[in-house]
C-alpha cells in the first residue's frame, strides 16, 4: 500500500451500499472494466459464426469449469458444479440453436439473447435469493461468448497487493480467482447478499459492499478506499483519523474471527434441557458446503425453488433425488429440513402456464400450487421420500399452511406417494418429520391446533412481518413500516413457540429475525430450538447465544 503520506489531502465521499459480509478492509481501488458483449451491430465475423463453433465453445466452457470444480475446494467447486450442469441441460443449449434458425442470428447473438432473457426473467423474482441467481446465469453466457470469440478472462489472479476491486457487478467465476492474500475486498455497484459471488468472498474472508450506487463514476484505479463492510460504507480517499480508525477495526475484526472460528464445533444446550442448533439456510449443494465449514449444526431451511425455475421443464424425480440425498450427505446425520416447492406469486414456472395475477403474493402458490398441480407435488415428494431413506436425516416441511385442511391434504399426498414407492419396491423412509412453515398470521393464530398434527414448527418471519404489518419486504416505499421486532409480530412468535412447547414439538426459526442480534436473547428466552441463518452468521448467532444465562455449551477450545 502507498504510504500514508501520500495520500492526506481532501477527504472523498462516503458511499452507502448493502452489507455483504462482515469483514472492514483498507486497499488501493482497482477498477474492473465491463465487458463488452454487446449484440451484433453491422459487418461482423460473429455473424458467421454456425452450431459448429457454438458446440465447439459449449464443450470448451463445459471443461474450463470441470477444471475450476477439481482445482477449487469442495465448498467453492460446488458452485461450478451448477454452472456446469446448465450447460449440460439440453433445454439450455436447443435455445439458441432454435433462435438461430428462425432468426438467421448468429450464435454468439443466439447466446447473447437467449442469457439475457433467463437473466431478466430472474431478475424479476421479488425473492432475493431468486433474482441473485441471474448473476450465475450471466456468468456461464458471457464464458460461452468469449469462447465464440477466443477471448481470454482478465487476469485477475495478479492483481497488486491490497487491492479493493470495484466493478459493475462480479461473478462467480471472477470471484473464484481473485488472491486473498492480495485481494482485501470487493465493492460492487450491482448485486446482492446472497449472491454465489459474495460466497466465495465471505469464504475468503473479503470485506464486500454490494448495490452501491455510484461507486464507478466517484472511483478510479488508484484512490484508496476503507471498506467498513458491517456498515455498509465505502470511504473514498479517507483522511488520517479516518485511516486510524479504519485499522483499528480491522485488527478488532482480526480477534474476532480468531474468537469465532474456536465456535465452529460448539454444541449449545438449554440450560433446562434440550439442544439449542444454529443451522444454516440454503439452496444449493454448493452452499451446504460452505455452511458445513463455517460450522453449521444442520439445514434449518433447504429452499428448492432453484431446481425449479432455471429452466423450460420441471425437474424429474430423479434429478431432485439426488441434489435432496446430496445435501443430506454432506451434513452427515445432521437434520436437513427441506422447503418442497415455495413457487407462484413472484417465482412463476413457465412450463406450468400460470396465469397472470393480480396480486401474486396472495394468490396460488407453495402449498396451494402444489395441491393444485398435484403431479409436480408428487414428484418432488416422492423424490424426498427417496433420499431420506439414502440420508435418513432429512425433514420435510411445507410453506404457507393457512389451514389445517391445507396440511392434511399435503400429508395425505405424501402418504399416497409412500404406497406409489411402496408397490414399485423403491426403498423410500417411512416416517421421516412432516413439518409446517409458519408465515401467515392465521396459522400463527392456530398454531395450538396445528401443533397437535405437525412434528415441528420452522417460523418463517419474513413473510410473517409483511403479512402481519401489509409491508412489502421488498418496497423501499415502505421500509420503515417493515419491522420483525413490532410488538404485533413478536407477539404471534412467542405465542407459536409456547404452543409448540405446549405439545412437545420443536420450534424453529428461518427467518431474518434468527440472525437479529437485538431479537437472538428474546427468542433464547422464549425457547426457540434452531436458528436457522445465512451462512455468514452463523458462528456470531452462536456466539450471541453463548452470552445468554440460559445457556450452556459443550465443546469451546
Amino acid at each position: 500500500m502507498k504510504s500514508d503520506a501520500s495520500l492526506y489531502g481532501e477527504e472523498g465521499p462516503v458511499l452507502a451500499g448493502i452489507s455483504g459480509t462482515l469483514s472492514i478492509a483498507l486497499g488501493i481501488a482497482w477498477v474492473l472494466k465491463k465487458p463488452d458483449f454487446e449484440g451484433e451491430t453491422g459487418p461482423s465475423p460473429e455473424k458467421n459464426l454456425g452450431p459448429g463453433e457454438l458446440a465447439a465453445a459449449l464443450e470448451t466452457s463445459k471443461e474450463q469449469l470441470r477444471g475450476l470444480i477439481a482445482a477449487l475446494p469442495a465448498r467453492e467447486g460446488a458452485i461450478f458444479s451448477t454452472h456446469l450442469n446448465l450447460l449440460e441441460d439440453p433445454a439450455f443449449t436447443r435455445e439458441p440453436l432454435e433462435r438461430m434458425e428462425k432468426t438467421g442470428c448468429g450464435a454468439a447473438e443466439a447466446i447473447r439473447q437467449a442469457s439475457e432473457e433467463l437473466q431478466k426473467s430472474f431478475q424479476e423474482f421479488d425473492d432475493p435469493y431468486l433474482r441473485e441467481r441471474a448473476a450465475d446465469i450471466k456468468d456461464v453466457g458471457e464464458r460461452i461468448l468469449r469462447n465464440l470469440r477466443g477471448e481470454r478472462e482478465e487476469d485477475l489472479a495478479s492483481l497488486p497487493p491490497d487491492t479493493i476491486l470495484v466493478a459493475a457487478d462480479l461473478t462467480p467465476s471472477q470471484a473464484a480467482r481473485l488472491n486473498p492474500r492480495q485481494v482485501r475486498g470487493i465493492v460492487t455497484e450491482g448485486g446482492g447478499k446472497t449472491s454465489h459471488a459474495l460466497l466465495i468472498a465471505g469464504a475468503m474472508n473479503m470485506a464486500a459492499v454490494v448495490g452501491c450506487k455510484n461507486i464507478l463514476s466517484a472511483v478510479k484505479t488508484g484512490d484508496l478506499l476503507f471498506v467498513d463492510a458491517p456498515k455498509g460504507k465505502v470511504y473514498v480517499n479517507p483522511g488520517r483519523e479516518r485511516i486510524r480508525e479504519g485499522r483499528g477495526k480491522m485488527e478488532k475484526f482480526a480477534r474476532e474471527e480468531g474468537r469465532y472460528q474456536k465456535l465452529e464445533t460448539v454444541r449449545l444446550f438449554k440450560k433446562e434441557g434440550g439442544r439449542i442448533l444454529v443451522g444454516a439456510n440454503i439452496g444449493s449443494p454448493a452452499e451446504a458446503e460452505f455452511a458445513l465449514q463455517k460450522g453449521a449444526d444442520g439445514i434449518g431451511l433447504f429452499r428448492t425453488e432453484f431446481l425449479f425455475i432455471d429452466r423450460k421443464e420441471m425437474p424429474g424425480e430423479e434429478e431432485q433425488y439426488l441434489v435432496y440425498r446430496r445435501v443430506a450427505e454432506i451434513f452427515a446425520g445432521k437434520p436437513v429440513v427441506i422447503r418442497t416447492l415455495d413457487a407462484g406469486g413472484d417465482k412463476p414456472l413457465p412450463y406450468l402456464n400460470m396465469r397472470r395475477e393480480e396480486n401474486p403474493f396472495l394468490g396460488l402458490r407453495a402449498i396451494r400450487l402444489c395441491l393444485a398441480r398435484e403431479p409436480l407435488f408428487r414428484i418432488q415428494l416422492r423424490a424426498l421420500l427417496r433420499a431420506a431413506a439414502a440420508a435418513g436425516n432429512i425433514r420435510i416441511m411445507f410453506p404457507m399452511i393457512a389451514s389445517p385442511w391445507e396440511f392434511r391434504a399435503a400429508r395425505d399426498i405424501l402418504e399416497s406417494c409412500k404406497e406409489e414407492l411402496s408397490r414399485s419396491g423403491v426403498p423410500f423412509l417411512p416416517n421421516p418429520k412432516i413439518g409446517i412453515m409458519i408465515e401467515i398470521p392465521a396459522a400463527a393464530i392456530l398454531a395450538d391446533e396445528f401443533a397437535g398434527e405437525a412434528d415441528f414448527f420452522s417460523i418463517g418471519t419474513n413473510d410473517l412481518t409483511q403479512y402481519t404489518l401489509a409491508a412489502d419486504r421488498g418496497n423501499p416505499e415502505v421500509s420503515s413500516y417493515y419491522d420483525c421486532k413490532h410488538p404485533a409480530v413478536v407477539a404471534l412468535v412467542k405465542g407459536i413457540i409456547e404452543a409448540a412447547r405446549r405439545r412437545g414439538i420443536p420450534c424453529f426459526m428461518c427467518g431474518e429475525m434468527a440472525s437479529d442480534p437485538e431479537a437472538i436473547p428474546l427468542l433464547s428466552q422464549y425457547g426457540i430450538d434452531e436458528f436457522s441463518v445465512s451462512t455468514d452468521r452463523i458462528l456470531r448467532t452462536k456466539e450471541i447465544l453463548l452470552r445468554q444465562e440460559n445457556v450452556r455449551a459443550e465443546g469451546v477450545l
